[in-house]
């Protein structure tokens, strides 16, 4: 075998080892302040961690969740207000991501910083669904209460920790595993 065919396959064979499935494992979702967003976003990181994933839950602000997925730096936030407080940043970066809608209503603390026809809403960065297509069909299919998150946000009162009070509140009321995409 000649040492460009040689130098051909190991070239094959680094680029095939940087596509394998670990990458698509993790998940970095990006959440607004407000105790109910941590709480949404918590329940999120949650459920994809009880299928597998590694997940990462960082605060940002509005516009900075537009951004960083926009740019590929997070995968999926459940904090972004529609229509009217995202209306600066759906022009300049809606092409590249998804809206998977809202999927609760909005807790009375909350109701007072956003527009009143306002609604947190699942947003995902486009390539999420092909680089892992099981985070994006959670995604697609979780829903809650707000007494829901209620509940996560007292649990969270009670010990100080946003994952351990979304995993405690998945305890006692478990997910079914979404079907395969």
């Amino acid at each position: 075998m000649s040492t460009v065919v040689r130098m051909a396959l190991l070239m094959l064979s680094l680029m095939l080892a940087g596509c394998t499935d670990s990458t698509s494992r993790e998940i970095h979702l990006l959440s607004g302040a407000s105790p109910a967003e941590l709480a949404r976003n918590h329940l999120a990181g949650a459920v994809l961690e009880q299928q597998g994933f590694t997940v990462t839950v960082e605060e940002a602000r509005l516009g900075q969740i537009w951004q960083r997925l926009w740019a590929g730096k997070a995968d999926a936030s459940l904090s972004v207000w529609l229509p009217e407080a995202s209306a600066p940043f759906v022009e300049r970066f809606f092409e590249r991501l998804d809206d998977l809608g809202p999927r609760d209503g909005v807790l009375a603390s909350e109701a007072e910083h956003w527009p009143a026809q306002d609604r947190p809403h699942i947003l995902v960065r486009r390539s999420l669904e092909q680089d892992a297509p099981e985070a994006f069909a959670t995604l697609m299919v979780l829903r809650w209460q707000s007494k829901d998150l209620e509940q996560i946000i007292a649990n969270w009162q009670q010990g100080g920790d946003w994952q351990q009070a979304a995993s405690r509140w998945l305890e006692a009321h478990p997910v079914e595993p979404n079907p395969a995409p």
